[in-house]
């Protein structure tokens, strides 16, 4: 699952260098399951600023949620358990809900299988886990509607400070630097994830964007 999934996104959601990061902080010794989590944090956070760059906000959030509701639907009236015809649905799914699913495949099947090719439709335990992962999607893609634009940003930050405590034990700190650079761990991860959805900043821009959603999410959590 971890290669297929990374070359099925390597051309919207490329996550090979903040995995490195993360990599790096835990001595070399990442998780499968914390590098997934990374993976859906940082995909996640691209769909949504994807969704913003299209025409219309309406009908683009309605395009992948129906390619979903789609799929779903073609899971759930199949006739043989072994049809091949859904795997090949499966990458016929357009993007950006393409990647939204493999990201979901990938975690739920973390534990059952090394590539998405070998989910076993005569398995009832793979096909509850697709399902699952399916319905996942859809709930991610139909949950974007109407959010505060600071909203994913907020959302991939919290989580990136999270995920990067449990992965590597240390307390995620990040400080504001006269060179524009990060010097930590933690600040290489703030720096590569606002690259996502801003190329062109710098390391003080992403620590600002870090620094408000932190203080936003204290907020509303005391």
């Amino acid at each position: 699952m971890l290669g297929n999934h990374r070359t099925a996104i390597s051309h919207t959601c490329d996550t090979e260098a903040l995995e490195d990061a993360l990599e790096g902080a835990c001595g070399g010794n990442l998780q499968v399951t914390y590098r997934l989590e990374l993976r859906g944090l940082a995909t996640s956070l691209w769909y949504d600023a994807e969704m913003k760059q299209q025409r219309t906000a309406d009908q683009n959030d309605i395009e992948p949620l129906k390619a979903l509701t789609n799929f779903r639907a073609n899971l759930q009236r199949r006739k043989k358990a072994s049809d091949s015809l859904t795997s090949s649905k499966l990458m016929e799914i357009p993007e950006p809900a393409h990647s939204i699913l493999l990201s979901d495949i990938a975690y739920t099947f973390r534990d059952q299988i090394d590539v998405y090719t070998q989910i076993d439709f005569d398995n009832d335990k793979h096909v509850a886990l697709l399902q699952a992962a399916v319905d996942s999607s859809i709930s991610k893609v139909s949950n974007r509607r109407g959010r505060p634009i600071n909203e994913p940003l907020d959302e991939f930050f919290v989580g990136l400070r999270d995920l990067y405590e449990a992965a590597s034990g240390k307390k995620a700190i990040a400080e504001a630097h006269y060179s524009n650079e990060p010097k930590t761990e933690f600040e290489q991860l703030i720096y590569l994830g606002y690259q996502i959805i801003r190329p062109a900043q710098n390391y003080d821009a992403a620590y600002k964007a870090y620094e408000r959603a932190i203080s936003r999410n204290s907020q509303t959590t005391e």
